[in-house]
């Protein structure tokens, strides 16, 4: 009987940390979005048993209803939520000596820097691209483009330096040939 309370306990302590951690995630990152919406949205963070659940290919995602107006919240994958409640935007220093005009998929995808800031960028893009949405650009192309121009805003956000915000802008830009072609734009 001893050992049932004490997983009981455990486990409540445990969900009520992990909702609360959420909670003040989901706080903090609607208020950027909100920002960059211009208006008052919200953020729903994937819980844990949705993330073991979910076998879409999303990193986020903005519903539109039929009548075109946008909804007043965006949903984002559990990692995304995880990737962005820790980002520390110093950790991009390396993209700042990345020469941009010479960088290539074939040769440069998979460089130490790279691989090693490719999710955390993602995530900051996916936070900002979603919110295009919620400020009611519905076209992924022109969402992505808002998306990449307001990337280092995003970062400063998150207390990086403007370099460090338009590093990664650039990598964002850089990376536009390897995602589905609704959501490339032939210029931004």
């Amino acid at each position: 009987m001893k050992v049932l309370a004490v997983v009981v306990v455990l486990g409540g302590a445990l969900w009520l940390w992990t909702t609360h951690e959420r909670n003040t995630t989901e706080h903090r990152l609607a208020g950027i979005a909100s920002q960059l919406a211009g208006r008052h949205v919200g953020v729903e963070c994937q819980g844990f048993w949705a993330a073991m659940l979910d076998i879409g290919n999303r990193e986020g995602e903005v519903d539109f209803p039929a009548s075109g107006e946008p909804p007043d919240h965006m949903f984002l994958t559990r990692d995304v939520c995880a990737r962005l409640r820790s980002f520390d935007p110093h950790h991009l220093d390396c993209l700042q000596s990345v020469d941009w005009s010479t960088w290539s998929i074939a040769e440069d995808f998979y460089g130490s820097c790279e691989k090693r800031t490719r999710k955390n960028v993602e995530a900051i893009n996916t936070l900002t691209h979603e919110s295009m949405h919620l400020r009611g650009i519905v076209n992924e192309a022109q969402a992505q483009c808002g998306a990449i121009r307001h990337d280092a805003w995003t970062v400063s956000q998150f207390g990086g330096t403007p370099e460090e915000g338009a590093a990664v802008a650039r990598y964002m830009l850089a990376l536009q040939p390897l995602l589905p072609s609704e959501y490339q734009f032939a210029s931004c």
